[in-house]
């Protein structure tokens, strides 16, 4: 049935000669007309599934509808129905008012005008004066060039020459852009699109948000083709579209209809972001602007509307845009549009901030935690790194994850004192240890987000981004309705940057172990002594201060030694700060200013670098000597702590303690000299008068004032390792678990010897160096002995595992100074209670290949140290560094006693009872007789004819051969 003139907008061109116009409405989508242009026809479109083929020019003829006409103004009027074929409307359309749509296809030669029939257009006879003039010109469909017929067909690839989608993927690329003409709209968040150029169809997800779903499909018309002759919309709904319209979401087709507003039969650039499991193909579809130039999102435009919602799983894909989504969708639930009608906020334990601030980087506590002193207020906000989560540090009852020391370490080097600017972002809960659920105890954590104010001719840098992009923390996955950090996007380019380097955490390697040797702890004292003679000969040495304990105790670590101490420097106090009541002592009140003297120290000392000389150690494990924090710029002056201390009044020197017999002495006595006179601090309330009394406070344990006894000292007992057994009097041992061992070890690895410069044959005996050992051509340290200038040849004893071996020039390298200032880790040792063949002796070669056969494979052994042979003045050499040591080897396991198995051999001898005096030695003696006798019984060894000599004269001569088995005697 004919109609009048309409107004609409052209929404969709499913053909050459085909129309979708839609009326306007204030709100929902409006009707939509399908209009066929009277008396055209023009080539058909093939089927998607390949059971037809394109017509020839039928994509090149919807092409040109479409460009002309898909989003114009029309005005439009229904010429004729016709009912045979689904009461599809035939009509007239034109844009403005001149252009005939109808006219302006048949001239380009993109259709033809039906012949005959009764029905046609009112402008039919312009129609076919326009297809003469195109036949004559041969345009379009009126060609006579067969190649160009030929070309004119798409080839539909169907079955396995299907679109697909991971081999596409691969192929363009993450992040690439691709030009595409949409299809059809399946949803608001799906569209089927043909790809430029290759005219390859694919559907396409929406990255990043889903729409609502439209339902179950309806079963297509039977009396329709489809993207060929499109059947018009039926007079009544079928069931099928009744069935489907029923299943709808709510605001589907509003999703639905802005989607085809914005993209249907228009060009749109696809960005690639990724391909899931099942196979789906997702990007971020960008749409032509309200301006000439300028491209919108649409995803964007959606979730706006409240049509769609965000999706975590696809909103990571994204390269860009993702915290944007996840804006828009939060104003969109603030404001119930759409969707979020009926929305709830779902309880949560954060809350936003909004407050900025500059400051000072104190402390780091872990890789995503640090201390911040604020420049404006001098309050100490610990911040945590908004959307990060980094290893965690030890507890008393954890160890710390891999990569923790690391990260921390990290961003100690380059944060530590430095000036920072910091963005609050959002708060959060933190249920108290053993708490389950809502509480009052709950910990409240601050989130920020962290930026170095830049020095001179450095640029402003983003901690979150620094340590994400080095791989020493992961990125939160957050709930769409939590609160995240502004940088979210960006941490998360780094992240998968630190992915594909293999960075940190990422790393398939395991990150170096970190042993340290903590000898801070309380009772540490006798472990701590042990290092007290290394430290006074090496002088000065570098440091970092891990933690204040007070204004002037500071827990030191020394990375060199890996070892942890205390250390105070010498001869100073600040004032004491309050105890709690513990262990049956009450409790201490606090001094006056205590609390400054620790933030003082904190501030210029907590975490930096420092150069320490230890000078000495009181009774209590700390370490006295001198501290000098470094300066974090090159160009500033390393900073005197005690000196610091005492110019602002936070110090004074310790009673009773002469001036004069510090290494700073007179300087320390005239800052406190000068801050006694400015009344700083605690010296507010001084006046001179008070000089002439005598001071009566208590000095600090801490330095060591207080006197205590001793209890008697239990035999040592030392869990090693035998490295080399040179005889059977002569055997060195590694104590286990020993740190500048594993020190030691570390740093040869990580020097390069392979091409370094071979030493020069003036080397002398006496000197240290490096050799590789031939057997695994390994570096260790090493001892000249002798050398032989004519080949030339070194003689070497490896100072921490006791062989020796002669090695030429090429396997000889320096040593560096730090690594020649550690002591030798191998101990010479002799077995107690018992005597062994001399080395000239008969049995001597015998009796060592018994001894190495027990104490071989890297056994760990017990060692009761009995006695000790100190050196001599004479004796240099490096195996005589820790003496000589008697001992009683045992079996951990076993309690097997070395001695004994060597007299069962027949390889040793006790010595007669009545020269021993010590009771301990003569108990143990006496326990080792049964063994002795068993091998002089069986004629084992020595003892083969009989009693190898006269053991009432241990220092007599041996029997003639065989029967002389002890060599020359001592």
């Amino acid at each position: 049935m004919a109609t009048g003139w309409l107004r609409g907008t052209v929404k969709e061109v499913p053909s050459g000669d085909t129309l979708v116009i839609v009326g306007a409405v204030k709100a929902g989508p409006p009707p939509e007309k399908r209009i066929t242009l009277s008396s055209l026809v023009a080539p058909k479109l093939g089927k998607r599934d390949g059971s037809s083929k394109d017509e020839p020019f039928a994509w090149a003829s919807r092409e040109f509808l479409r460009q002309k006409c898909i989003g114009q103004s029309v005005v439009f009027k229904v010429d004729y129905v016709v009912e045979q074929i689904g009461n599809r409307e035939f009509g007239s359309v034109f844009i403005g008012q001149q252009d005939n749509v109808a006219l302006a296809v048949v001239s380009n030669g993109w259709a033809k005008v039906r012949a005959g029939g009764e029905k046609q257009s009112p402008y039919v006879e312009e129609l076919k004066k326009a297809e003469e003039a195109a036949q004559i010109a041969g345009l379009g469909i009126h060609t006579r060039d067969p190649s160009a017929v030929a070309k004119s067909v798409r080839e539909i690839q169907v079955g396995d020459d299907a679109f697909n989608t991971t081999s596409f993927f691969q192929t363009v690329g993450k992040g690439k852009t691709v030009q595409a003409i949409v299809e059809s709209v399946i949803n608001g968040s799906m569209i089927r699109v043909t790809l430029l150029p290759g005219l390859q169809s694919a559907v396409v997800q929406v990255c990043g948000v889903q729409a609502p779903s439209m339902g179950r499909r309806a079963v297509a018309d039977p009396a329709a083709t489809a993207d060929g002759e499109a059947s018009a919309a039926p007079a009544v709904p079928s069931a099928a579209s009744i069935a489907a319209s029923s299943n709808a979401e709510p605001f589907a087709r509003e999703a639905k209809y802005l989607a085809e507003v914005k993209t249907l039969n228009r060009e749109v650039t696809l960005v690639i972001e990724g391909v899931d499991k099942y196979n789906n193909l997702f990007a971020t579809v960008q749409v032509a602007g309200a301006e000439a130039g300028q491209t919108d999102s649409l995803a964007e435009l959606l979730v706006k509307a409240g049509y769609a919602k965000v999706m975590e799983f696809s909103v990571n894909m994204m390269t860009s845009g993702s915290q944007r989504l996840r804006d828009l969708e939060r104003a969109a639930k603030q404001e119930r549009r759409a969707i979020w009608t009926n929305y709830v906020p779902a309880p949560t334990n954060q809350t936003k901030l909004s407050m900025n601030f500059n400051g000072k980087v104190v402390e780091i506590v872990s890789g995503d935690c640090l201390v911040i002193k604020d420049s404006a207020s001098g309050v100490e906000r610990r911040v945590q790194l908004s959307s990060l989560r980094a290893p965690r540090m030890s507890t008393r009852d954890r160890p710390a994850d891999p990569w923790a020391t690391d990260a921390k370490e990290f961003l100690r080097k380059r944060l530590i004192g430095r000036e920072v600017e910091v963005k609050m972002e959002y708060t959060r809960k933190v249920p108290a240890a053993g708490e389950v659920g809502p509480s009052p105890a709950d910990r409240e954590l601050a989130f920020g987000n962290v930026e170095t104010v830049p020095e001179k001719g450095e640029e402003k840098q983003n901690v979150s981004e620094m340590i994400v992009a080095r791989g020493f923390a992961q990125v939160v996955r957050h709930r769409s309705d939590e609160e995240r950090s502004c940088v979210y996007e960006r941490l998360l380019e780094c992240e998968e940057l630190a992915k594909s380097s293999k960075r940190g955490i990422h790393s398939t390697k395991e990150p170096a172990a970190n042993r340290i040797n903590d000898v801070s702890l309380p009772g540490s004292a006798t472990k701590a002594k042990q290092y007290l003679p290394f430290f006074q000969r090496a002088g000065k040495m570098l440091a970092v201060v891990e933690y204040v304990l007070s204004g002037h105790r500071l827990k030191l670590q020394i990375p060199k030694e890996g070892v942890c101490i205390v250390f105070a420097p010498s001869g100073i106090k600040t004032p004491s700060r309050p105890q709690p009541a513990a262990n049956g002592k009450p409790a201490v009140q606090g001094e006056p200013f205590a609390d400054e003297a620790v933030a003082f120290t904190r501030e210029h000392a907590m975490q930096r670098d420092a150069e320490v000389t230890i000078e000495t150690m009181d009774k209590g494990g700390t370490f006295l000597g001198t501290i000098n924090i470094l300066p974090a710029s090159p160009a500033a002056k390393p900073l005197n702590l005690a000196l610091s201390l005492m110019r602002a009044g936070l110090a004074m020197i310790q009673p009773n303690m002469d001036p004069s017999r510090l290494v700073e002495g007179s300087a320390l006595a005239e800052a406190q000299r000068q801050a006694k006179e400015a009344r700083l601090k605690i010296w507010q309330n001084w006046s001179p008068e008070q000089e002439a009394q005598p001071e009566e406070e208590e000095a600090s344990a801490t330095n060591g004032a207080t006197n205590g006894s001793h209890a008697a000292r239990p035999q040592e007992v030392l869990e090693v390792v035998v490295t080399e057994v040179a005889d059977a009097s002569e055997f060195y041992v590694q104590v286990v678990n020993e740190p500048r061992i594993n020190w030691i070890t570390e740093q040869l690895a990580a020097v390069s010897l392979t091409d370094g410069p071979v030493i020069p044959p003036e080397l002398r005996a006496g000197q240290w160096c490096l050799g590789q050992y031939t057997l695994d051509n390994q570096w260790y340290r090493a001892y000249i002995e002798r050398v032989n200038t004519k080949e030339p040849m070194y003689d070497v004893f490896f100072v921490d595992y006791g062989n020796r071996e002669k090695l030429p020039s090429s396997r000889i390298r320096a040593m560096d100074t730090t690594l020649a200032a550690v002591p030798p880790q191998a101990r010479m040792c002799t077995l107690a209670h018992v005597k062994v063949p001399e080395p000239t002796s008969d049995y001597a070669a015998e009796a060592k290949s018994v001894l190495a056969q027990l104490l071989s494979g890297g056994q760990r052994l017990l060692a009761h140290v009995s006695g000790r042979e100190k050196p001599g003045p004479k004796d240099k050499h490096p195996k005589y560094a820790h003496g000589k040591l008697t001992v009683t080897l045992v079996e951990a396991d076993t309690g097997v006693n070395m001695a004994a198995e060597m007299l069962l051999a027949g390889m040793a001898q006790l010595p007669k009872l009545s020269k021993v005096r010590d009771p301990a030695a003569r108990e143990a003696v006496q326990k080792l007789q049964e063994y002795e006798e068993e091998a002089r019984q069986a004629h084992r060894g020595i003892f083969v004819y009989g009693d190898p000599g006269d053991s009432d004269d241990e220092g007599a001569a041996p029997a003639p051969k065989p029967a002389g088995a002890w060599g020359k005697p001592r």
